[in-house]
């Protein structure tokens, strides 16, 4: 979860906050695409009690949000992975970051953009006189990803496991 309030300097304490929240992958595989409303606001209303959750909070002890929108984040759910952080071709200067080549998570994106940027820093140094020596990611196989939703932040291991809360998607 993210508060995008605090993102804005001049953001006072009383003003309106604006919060982005992320589900498991699990989670978004089985609520996915043409969402009928009724079902939407279930999703928002189990999402915002799975925060209240993983907060340490009673149910309805958070104050209603007075607008939401649930997005689904269509590659967030990738299969496979060359299992490298970045892709990047010397000779056609062109470079691949994203969460699926690391796991399927906001830290993996992360991690894989400034693992690209870092690469191509080295690259222009080294005034390219060795391309292929700064060639990755060209030709590794892909195997079937591994990691965790929320990312591999140190200290997160969850013991409990819980089973994602599921609707029936009718139209």
């Amino acid at each position: 979860m993210a508060n995008n309030s605090k993102k804005l300097s001049s953001s006072q304490s009383n003003d309106p906050q604006c919060w982005t929240f992320f589900s498991t992958a699990a989670y978004a595989k089985q609520t996915k695409e043409n969402i009928p409303n009724a079902t939407a606001e279930k999703v928002k209303t189990g999402m915002f009690g799975g925060i209240e959750a993983a907060l340490g909070l009673s149910k309805g002890s958070l104050p209603r949000p007075f607008y939401s929108r649930l997005q689904l984040w269509g590659a967030a759910l990738p299969t496979n992975t060359p299992g490298v952080p970045c892709i990047f071709d010397p000779h056609g200067r062109a470079g691949i970051c994203g969460d699926w080549l690391l796991g399927s998570s906001v830290e993996s994106a992360a991690v894989s953009g400034m693992a690209l940027a870092n690469h191509i820093a080295e690259y222009i140094q080294s005034g390219g006189v060795d391309p292929e020596e700064f060639a990755v990611g060209l030709y590794d196989e892909f195997r079937p990803l591994e990691g965790h939703d929320i990312g591999q932040f140190p200290g997160l291991e969850s013991k409990v496991e819980e089973e994602a809360q599921t609707y029936q998607l009718t139209t």
